[in-house]
């Protein structure tokens, strides 16, 4: 499992690194548009531990199993532990990228919820958006769903998983961004999505909103 979830990560920055030129800051800054951009080969790039990204996802999955999208209305986290994952996803995501201006937003809208179940409460997505330096306007999103079914036993891989490895690709980034004294270019929105077992709502709304 430690070397699909490596490879996975290898081949998402292979596919991200043209878009995440990163800039010194003792030669450039936000308003120097004749910033030096400098391109780093793949052997000077980020490093996924896929050791951090199978702890985390065995602490969430372990923790907050149950995570249905408009019915966690202060139920106990091993009724319904929805927004205690969100909470604690956005907290280690904050904490990967500390120091380089990060922001978390969660974005809340209205889901009709199961056939003959209403919904009791709002869904809600959750970003965190580190600020690019010389091309803010430019926005790279990394994102997946964290939502599951009531009675669902297969969170860990749906999508449990996919939030581990975006903790994973963020403390990478981090790590590097610290270590070569750099920012990152353009913005970067790490998201995860949710009431997805119900119809995508959550990624339909982000896009349309």
């Amino acid at each position: 499992m430690l070397h699909r979830i490596s490879c996975a990560c290898c081949l998402f920055f292979l596919a991200i690194s043209s878009l995440l030129t990163v800039i010194s800051p003792t030669t450039a800054s936000a308003s120097s548009p004749k910033s030096t951009i400098h391109a780093h080969t793949l052997a000077d790039f980020p490093t996924v531990d896929p050791n951090y990204i199978y702890n985390q996802l065995f602490y969430m999955v372990t923790n907050f199993q149950h995570r249905e999208a408009g019915y966690d209305n202060n139920l106990p986290v091993n009724v319904n532990g929805h927004d205690e994952f969100a909470s604690y996803w956005s907290q280690e995501l904050m904490r990967d990228v500390a120091g380089f201006g990060a922001q978390v937003r969660r974005d809340a809208f209205n889901v009709a919820g199961w056939q003959e179940r209403p919904a009791t409460v709002p869904a809600f997505n959750v970003e965190v958006t580190v600020p690019g330096v010389t091309h803010p306007e430019q926005v790279v999103v990394i994102g997946c769903h964290y939502d599951g079914e009531a009675i669902s036993t297969q969170s860990a891989n749906d999508d449990g998983s996919g939030c581990a490895i975006e903790l994973g690709v963020a403390r990478a980034m981090g790590m590097y961004w610290r270590s070569h004294h750099t920012y990152p270019a353009r913005t970067l929105r790490f998201v995860i999505f949710d009431a997805e077992e119900q119809g995508l709502y959550g990624s339909f709304h982000y896009l349309n909103s």
